[in-house]
């Protein structure tokens, strides 16, 4: 099997862009912020992201509150993460471009591999953003180039970052190549320090909790943290029981740190896990601090 495109799918009323080989099946949702809906590693028939049981794909107002439309998949945030004001501008939750419908176009279309870009223009900032999606024969990873142009005529501050959800499903491990990882304060609740030497964290007993082996699904808790010192550009999240995995290959040198967000029945009840490479930290843009060694709050 060589690779294919499928341009005239619908799912749930929106256009579905499908490219496919033989080990995988990808599902791109152009009206929803370029969404990458679906992930499916065809041999173990496993949809490696996580879809909200509750919220269906849905277009959503720009400004919208993100939790509240939040169906899984893997989205990207820019320009920031917490709504913010930046010299004198409101910048929605959970920045722009998830909430806008993207042009996109064919890039490449052989037996050998398909790309498709997805492009934004920036609503509260002049920006355009854009990425090309590749899937090539014989691959087992699809790759993802981005390119963010600012167009005006002073720098700007920003938060750029991915945004895969994955399942938060029993004996799931995350694996980062971090030193050291820095608790969010609002997350810091049964953890006797903020930072701590990756992987161990000590909790409230006095125990050392391993962050590598992620809760189970039904715990009632909810962790939010930034990775600091990374050794090496990637992340990843594998179900041993299962043999499979997902991970994430990139610059850390444009990426130099990881957030994790997950829940496991903390959050709504919802059992899931978000990998999410950042240019910089905290959450807060407005006391961002891109990779300089110290807690950014």
């Amino acid at each position: 099997m060589t690779v294919r495109l499928s341009t005239d799918w619908r799912y749930r009323g929106f256009r579905a862009l499908v490219l496919e080989n033989r080990h995988l099946r990808v599902v791109i949702l152009p009206e929803l912020g370029g969404k990458i809906w679906s992930i499916l590693a065809k041999a173990q028939d496993r949809e490696m992201l996580w879809h909200n049981p509750r919220v269906p794909p849905r277009a959503a107002p720009y400004g919208a509150a993100y939790d509240n439309w939040f169906c899984g998949g893997w989205d990207e945030l820019f320009p920031n993460d917490t709504p913010v004001v930046i010299d004198g501008e409101p910048y929605p939750d959970h920045g722009e471009i998830w909430a806008l419908a993207a042009e996109w176009e064919v890039v490449e279309r052989s037996p050998d591999a398909v790309s498709i870009r997805l492009i934004h223009q920036g609503v509260a900032i002049p920006t355009t953003f854009a990425k090309t999606v590749t899937l090539r024969d014989g691959e087992t990873k699809l790759r993802v180039e981005y390119e963010i142009t600012n167009h005006g005529d002073r720098p700007l501050d920003v938060h750029w970052k991915l945004h895969p959800a994955l399942p938060a499903t029993p004996g799931a491990r995350l694996h980062l190549p971090a030193r050291r990882a820095i608790i969010d304060p609002d997350f810091a609740a049964g953890f006797l320090e903020r930072e701590f030497a990756w992987p161990h964290a000590e909790i409230a007993s006095g125990a050392k909790l391993d962050m590598r082996e992620l809760p189970a699904p039904d715990a009632g808790s909810t962790h939010f943290y930034y990775a600091l010192e990374l050794s090496a550009g990637w992340c990843g999240v594998t179900y041993p029981d299962e043999r499979i995995g997902f991970g994430l290959d990139f610059d850390p040198e444009i990426l130099p740190t990881v957030w994790i967000f997950g829940s496991y029945g903390g959050w709504r009840d919802l059992a899931v896990v978000i990998l999410e490479p950042c240019t910089g930290y905290p959450v807060r843009l407005a006391g961002h601090m891109a990779s300089s060694g110290q807690p950014g709050d």
